[in-house]
């Protein structure tokens, strides 16, 4: 069985909720699906209760990382699938790829080819070097690859370190001791809302600018505010005033 985790909070204002609800479902193989929610200011805890299928952790953790931990520990799979919550598997056949990869006892984690659901030139450039480039040579996953591990394998990892944002980066660094991952023939695809919001240049400027900050051993909670600008979607922020 594969135990899938969907970390959630404030998901109903992105419209996004309910095709991948009905794209977990459709997956084909032996699985459970956890959603952990944050308290959220809609009605996302609702929706979900009211989902058949899906097991609800209504929960207080303050961040996606925590979220996917508490998740983590619930599951009872041979392997975990961390779901991004803005990204759609490759239809059916996602636990089927992931079933056949853990069959190989040398493979510990991967992720799926990425896509954007926005053909832009720069957006099929980030995918491409998300895709052959950083998980190959840098052997690190972003999220929004639905990143998988053998759930023994987090666990001896102490699951996905406590940070605001970059807590994939960090978890691929724990995982990179037990080889480097695995990406898998489907291609997952992930909403480009941030890039259509906020403009794909400035966001992408602004992405690159958060990576040398991480490597310089900033603030995940100072990165994450200047990522997020204090809407709430990775973190719950006490105050939203002048926001």
């Amino acid at each position: 069985m594969i135990s899938i985790v969907l970390p959630c909070l404030n998901e109903l204002r992105h419209g996004y909720l309910p095709a991948i609800l009905a794209n977990l479902q459709a997956q084909a193989g032996a699985k459970e699906i956890i959603a952990v929610v944050s308290p959220s200011q809609d009605d996302t805890l609702a929706v979900l209760q009211t989902t058949p299928g899906l097991q609800v952790i209504d929960s207080h953790a303050q961040n996606r990382a925590q979220r996917l931990s508490v998740g983590i520990a619930a599951s009872r799979g041979e392997a975990v699938l961390l779901h991004h919550p803005a990204t759609l598997l490759p239809d059916r056949v996602a636990l089927e790829q992931i079933e056949a990869a853990i069959a190989d006892p040398q493979i510990h984690w991967g992720g799926f080819h990425h896509g954007f659901d926005w053909d832009h030139w720069l957006l099929r450039f980030t995918s491409w070097y998300s895709n052959q480039v950083r998980s190959r040579y840098g052997q690190v996953l972003y999220l929004d690859h639905c990143i998988f591990a053998r759930r023994s394998t987090l666990t001896a990892i102490g699951a996905v370190p406590d940070m605001d944002i970059f807590e994939d980066t960090a978890l691929s660094e724990r995982l990179q001791p037990y080889g480097p991952p695995v990406l898998l023939p489907g291609c997952v695809t992930t909403s480009a809302r941030r890039f259509r919001s906020r403009g794909v240049y400035r966001q992408a400027w602004l992405n690159q600018q958060l990576k040398l900050m991480y490597h310089l051993g900033a603030s995940p909670a100072m990165m994450n505010r200047l990522y997020e600008r204090q809407a709430q979607i990775n973190v719950t922020y006490q105050a939203l005033k002048g926001d």
